[in-house]
């Protein structure tokens, strides 16, 4: 047997604080603590050992954490125990959908990943912009998910974007769209023409929005990751042209050409 590899790295102190699933490369915690005086880190082998570790630090240093390392406290430990709650869903007849975007920098290129489960079946889904924002793609990827369903379906769906799953679950966006996509009087929401998309196919099919943090091993939402970065990186990128236009409004423009 090969040996095993530690999976999470968490840095406390560097360049950038933060949660890591691989030690060299692009976006590596190598890169992190490099040259950093004082860099305080530590590679582990599984998400509750990385927790326990990250416990045991004072509260002045608890208070500094970046929002991924202060998430990683209070959550539950998502490894084995997420897969056996996705085998347990599927078997009730649901489609599950992972979905990731991004855009680096932001705004910038960006892309979108998306993986569908269905009983046996998996099909996977992405496409790049060559400007755009973080939250377009996080909110396109769960669009073109529940887009490719051709019926109505039982979805579960997660997303590691707490802007979505709040806005979604807890009924915000439905407010906004209700208050003219206005949060209080005078507000503006950002990002309107995909809100209307998404709130429509969730009208269409039951849709339980689930968030995932990411970056800790589940397969599936890393594929999502590779498949989003992968989709930035190509070339002849399409237009998001409803926000290069600096339009959000539904309707004004076309929302991407090619």
């Amino acid at each position: 047997m090969g040996k095993k590899k530690k999976q999470y790295y968490i840095v406390v102190e560097g360049h950038k604080p933060g949660l890591y699933n691989k030690w060299f490369g692009e976006s590596g915690a190598a890169d992190q603590i490099e040259g950093y005086p004082k860099a305080i880190y530590k590679g582990f082998y599984t998400l509750e050992d990385a927790v326990w570790w990250l416990k045991q630090f004072n509260e002045e240093t608890l208070a500094k954490l970046p929002p991924d390392l202060a998430d990683l406290l209070t959550s539950p430990e998502i490894g084995p125990t997420h897969i056996e709650d996705l085998e347990a869903i599927l078997e009730t007849g649901k489609v599950v959908i992972y979905t990731d975007g991004g855009a680096a920098p932001n705004p910038g290129q960006g892309g979108y990943g998306v993986v569908l489960r269905y009983k046996g079946h998996k099909k996977e889904l992405s496409g790049g912009f060559r400007l755009t924002t973080n939250n377009r793609m996080e909110l396109l990827a769960c669009i073109e998910g529940l887009r490719a369903l051709k019926q109505e379906c039982e979805v579960v769906l997660y997303s590691d974007s707490k802007y979505i799953v709040n806005s979604v679950m807890k009924g915000w966006a439905k407010r906004w769209q209700a208050n003219g996509w206005k949060k209080g009087k005078k507000r503006k929401i950002k990002n309107v023409d995909l809100w209307e998309q998404l709130l429509e196919l969730c009208e269409r099919h039951n849709v339980e929005f689930k968030w995932i943090r990411g970056h800790v091993g589940v397969p599936d939402n890393e594929k999502c990751d590779q498949l989003a970065t992968a989709a930035s990186r190509k070339h002849n990128l399409s237009v998001d042209a409803a926000y290069e236009a600096g339009e959000t409004q539904m309707g004004t423009l076309p929302l991407f050409s090619s």
